[in-house]
């Protein structure tokens, strides 16, 4: 059968475990437009990349959560009608909004951005005057990722949730988001930054803030550890799982890990389940305490530093936690009456997350297909490039199951990596099945790590 010439979306996913689920689902959103013809691509970022550079033809939408260099948004733009922002960064755990916002716009990349979507008021006000070249092209839509937290999304997790308590019982889980945990993850960040210099001049100015703070960071998290160490000695207060941030350094976690007895650290598969399934959520300013706020779980902000307190949204919403003795009483008190929380907050929470009877990701689909765009064939690789990259693919599920079935180890599942496992087809039809049984969309792996969906 001849292929149809359709609309292309192309959906890069950075972070795996955060990303892909609401960009399957938005993907499938898309889909179910009755008046336009729509295929969609949903890939790692590198995966992406290298689809548009085979693109012979004009056309499609892209949309990605900020930060890519003037440069190469002016490549992406030279291949698709519409290059689309949506900003996942400028979440509710963001302390410097305004630093944030202009931190992540390179110079000159405003007249390459033909949308720019916020996920709340907040967002919204902060941005049109940061970025006033944008105003007329800002629009909020709320956040997609906020969609999966929804009443009407839980189904979901039904599974997953069950699992993870038959394995763990009861336990609390701390959600990292130091980002830097070691010296070496420092020098990394200088090293990459430091790349980035020329055509980013705020940075430059910013740069050596920036390192203060990752060093300040490193040493509340060397505070942190201490905590851990004393916590892991009570056996009154239920099992702690700690679940590392995806950009930190696991070399430092495994080393933890193994000098730990009843504290499990663990990184596997999406958050949501794992907040679901526990009975409270420990944090340091991590949005996942504005997910355990939604979901009506209790939640304890971990101060092992008064200096170094991200006086953010997750913050202000929870039981502020200061010493030893504080955390305990926390976590023996789990299930005790969760505290009212200040209206005021309440209304910040509102003004920050945007969050209407329509999805997020209905909002972004009937605005994006609005206007009339370019319809194109399929994106394909040649034979010999496809047998190449089908190899690839083989070789990485070799790899994958070597690890599993030789390391029976307990650490086995810690591997904080942006795409662990990659993006198969598999996994794609089980988020889909999972969302809504009897889908009728078509799934095909067309490169490691890039599916189409049509």
């Amino acid at each position: 059968m001849m292929e149809q010439k359709k609309i292309h979306i192309y959906l890069p996913v950075e972070i795996k475990t955060r990303e892909l689920i609401p960009k399957v689902i938005l993907s499938k959103i898309i889909l179910e437009n009755k008046k336009k013809k729509i295929r969609c691509y949903i890939g790692s970022k590198t995966s992406i990349l290298r689809l548009m550079s085979l693109k012979k033809t004009y056309g499609g939408i892209f949309i990605y959560k900020g930060g890519l260099t003037t440069d190469r948004i002016k490549k992406i733009k030279k291949n698709v009608e519409k290059f689309i922002i949506l900003d996942e960064e400028l979440g509710p755990a963001t302390e410097d909004l305004k630093k944030q916002i202009r931190l992540r716009m390179f110079d000159g990349a405003e007249k390459y951005i033909d949308r720019y979507y916020v996920i709340g008021k907040t967002v919204y006000n902060l941005s049109r005057k940061i970025l006033p070249k944008l105003k007329s092209k800002i629009k909020i839509t709320g956040w997609p990722r906020v969609d999966m937290w929804r009443p009407e999304s839980k189904h979901m997790y039904v599974n997953s949730v069950k699992e993870l308590r038959k394995r763990y019982g009861k336990f609390i889980l701390f959600s990292s988001d130091f980002g830097y945990n070691s010296i070496e993850g420092i020098d990394a960040a200088l090293k990459k930054y430091k790349s980035f210099q020329s055509e980013w001049k705020l940075l430059k100015k910013e740069l050596p803030n920036e390192m203060v703070r990752a060093k300040n960071v490193f040493l509340e998290y060397q505070k942190f550890i201490k905590l851990i160490y004393e916590l892991d000695k009570r056996t009154d207060i239920p099992q702690i799982i700690i679940r590392p941030h995806p950009a930190e350094d696991i070399q430092e976690w495994k080393k933890v890990a193994k000098s730990l007895k009843r504290i499990k650290v663990i990184y596997k598969g999406e958050v949501s389940p794992w907040i679901y399934a526990s009975s409270g959520v420990l944090h340091r300013g991590c949005t996942s305490a504005a997910q355990a706020y939604m979901a009506g779980i209790k939640i304890g902000y971990i101060v092992s530093d008064n200096k170094f307190i991200r006086n953010s949204l997750p913050y202000k919403m929870s039981k502020h936690l200061c010493n030893l003795k504080q955390i305990v009483e926390f976590c023996i008190n789990i299930n005790a009456k969760k505290p009212i929380i200040p209206k005021k907050y309440m209304d910040i929470f509102k003004d920050f997350i945007h969050v209407e009877a329509k999805f997020a990701s209905e909002i972004i689909a009937d605005d994006m297909l609005k206007s009339d765009l370019v319809s194109e064939l399929p994106c394909r690789y040649s034979k010999t490039q496809s047998l190449l990259d089908f190899l690839k693919l083989i070789i990485n599920k070799l790899k994958i199951y070597t690890r599993t079935y030789l390391n029976q180890h307990k650490l086995e599942e810690l591997k904080p990596n942006k795409m662990f496992g990659g993006i198969v087809k598999k996994e794609i039809i089980d988020i889909l099945n999972n969302y809504e049984t009897g889908h009728k969309l078509k799934v095909k792996q067309i490169l490691t790590n890039c599916i189409e969906i049509e």
